[in-house]
């Protein structure tokens, strides 16, 4: 086995730590790797000179902060490892390989029918995996892991939970089945869970210990960071902010529950609005553009999702007193009049902080990532992190 893969996977080493820092971070003086590893700076510094000999580790421009010697800026070896994150959308996949540089290698969408089984995608990936790891001059068994970003929570043990996008994968462990069909180390988690993660490494959140994320979507989904680590609850379903009962006699969601957060503000549910006063179908890129453009009724139904969405979100903030939130997804895209509204409705929904010095108020940034980017990369920054929890390897051949 390769060194670097060696170190990703054996995490009492200390070495192991660095590496698997650096992969979370991309880049990083010896300085940050102290900070992040916790190891003593002798340790680091003689670890580091090993890893460097051995061109696990090279070393980038260096970095001037103004006073006195440039720090170098060291990075992993990005021919060294390789990894993939996978979106398992709703009639898509989408595949994005990377290096350790966190440099994107290939990109891929793959159509596939809208109720597609686990053994189904499965099969899928393992195709576009072969023949994108073909053109890079490796094999699937070169990865250092595969992140899975799926649209429902997952418990511990790696079973889908309730969720409402794949109903029919409900009790599958999805890890297992996807390690039966690629020879690599299988990470999963939700897709929200997982925007939170490329948010805090690549993003709007980057340097963030602590933000509540929440996306809006063709459902409603969210992610808790608590001291730089995404909250999963106790079974594995914390965040699943789309199935806030807001009505309890209200509309039937497809979670059981009724007048669930996410059938007012989700895509799913405005789409079906606009499609009620145009009279033909309207998809969620059409419905963006009409209310950027100012289009009265598609307007109208972005204020309504909005007031709703700040309630919700108001009763997370009345409980777990955020200092900032994220919010992310396509419905983020509409722009200023979305977020504005939505905050305005927020501070009639929470409850009333006094401010100490300027603060009190939770901040509200719009993610970085605004399509399905979050997702992928997310599953990228899994692998990366070594955050999941929901493992498995491949058995066999």
């Amino acid at each position: 086995m390769d060194p670097i893969s060696t170190l990703f996977l054996d995490t009492d080493q200390p070495a192991s730590r660095i590496v698997r820092a650096m992969a979370a971070i991309g880049s990083a003086t010896a300085s940050q790797l102290v900070q992040a590893t916790g190891l003593a700076r002798s340790t680091v510094s003689t670890l580091l000179t090993e890893l460097r000999e051995t061109g696990v580790v090279i070393e980038l421009d260096s970095r001037s902060t103004g006073f006195g010697r440039p720090s170098q800026l060291l990075s992993l070896n990005p021919a060294r490892g390789r990894c993939a994150g996978v979106l398992l959308g709703l009639g898509e996949i989408r595949i994005s390989v990377c290096d350790l540089t966190h440099s994107v290698l290939s990109d891929v969408w793959l159509p596939i029918n809208l109720d597609y089984s686990p053994e189904e995608a499965a099969r899928a990936v393992r195709k576009s995996l072969e023949q994108q790891c073909d053109t890079l001059g490796i094999r699937i068994s070169d990865l250092l892991g595969v992140g899975l970003a799926i649209s429902a929570p997952l418990s511990f043990e790696g079973k889908v939970l309730n969720g409402d996008v794949l109903p029919t994968w409900n009790g599958v462990d999805i890890a297992s089945v996807f390690a039966a069909e690629l020879d690599c180390p299988i990470h999963a988690e939700n897709e929200s869970h997982c925007g939170a993660l490329a948010e805090m490494t690549w993003g709007a959140a980057m340097g963030e210990k602590n933000f509540i994320l929440f996306k809006f979507d063709l459902g409603v989904g969210g992610a808790i960071v608590l001291d730089g680590a995404v909250h999963r609850g106790t079974f594995g379903n914390a965040a699943e902010f789309g199935h806030l009962v807001l009505d309890p006699r209200g509309e039937l969601c497809r979670c059981g529950s009724r007048g669930c957060l996410t059938l007012s503000v989700g895509a799913f549910h405005l789409l079906r609005k606009a499609e009620e006063f145009t009279g033909h179908p309207v998809s969620i890129d059409e419905f963006i553009e009409h209310a950027r453009a100012g289009h009265i009724g598609y307007r109208r139904l972005v204020e309504d999702a909005a007031d709703i969405a700040g309630w919700g979100m108001g009763l997370t903030a009345t409980i777990l007193n955020p200092p900032l939130f994220v919010i992310a997804g396509k419905l983020a895209m509409v722009g200023d009049f979305f977020v504005e509204r939505l905050q305005k409705s927020f501070e009639r929904h929470t409850l009333p902080q006094m401010e100490v010095q300027g603060k009190g108020r939770p901040r509200f940034v719009v993610g970085k990532f605004l399509g399905n980017d979050d997702t992928v990369m997310g599953a990228v920054a899994l692998v990366l992190h070594q955050h999941g929890k929901v493992t498995a390897s491949h058995e066999g051949g």
